[in-house]
C-alpha cells in the first residue's frame, strides 16, 4: 500500500463515519421513514464493514528490510514503503553513517520469515 492509497483510505474512513452518524441520527428522529430505516440500516451495515476493512489495511504496520550500499542491512517499521524510506532517510541522514550506513531505496521490501532467517543467519 502506498501513502496515497494509505491517506485516500483513512480519508474514507472518515467520510463513512461521518455518514453512519448522520444517517443514525435520522433513524432515531423521524418516525416518518419507517419504510426506509431498513434501507438505511442496510447501508450503515453495508459502511461499517467497509470501514473495518479499511481500518484493517491501512492499521498494520509492516517490517520493511532493506540494504545498505556499502553492504549489510537493516529494518523499518512502517504503515507503506514510502514511510520506511523516510524513516531510513531520518535515521541514516547523520554524517557519521555517511558511506557506511548510506540506505539503498531500491532493496526495500517487506519483510517474510524466509528472507529475514536468511539475512539473520549472517550473524550465526
Amino acid at each position: 500500500m502506498t501513502e496515497a492509497q494509505r491517506k485516500t483510505a483513512l480519508e474514507r474512513i472518515a467520510e463513512l463515519t461521518s455518514r453512519n452518524t448522520d444517517l443514525n441520527t435520522i433513524i432515531n428522529v423521524s418516525e416518518l421513514w419507517n419504510a426506509s430505516i431498513q434501507v438505511l440500516q442496510n447501508i450503515i451495515t453495508e459502511n461499517e464493514k467497509t470501514i473495518q476493512e479499511l481500518i484493517k489495511v491501512t492499521d498494520k504496520r509492516y517490517e520493511f528490510l532493506f540494504n545498505f550500499k556499502g553492504g549489510g542491512w537493516n529494518s523499518e517499521w512502517a504503515y507503506t514503503l514510502e514511510e520506511a524510506q523516510e524513516l531510513a532517510r531520518k535515521n541514516y541522514s547523520d554524517p557519521k553513517y555517511r558511506g557506511v550506513c548510506d540506505p539503498d531505496y531500491s532493496t526495500f521490501r517487506v519483510s517474510t520469515p524466509a528472507d529475514y532467517r536468511n539475512l539473520m543467519s549472517m550473524f550465526y
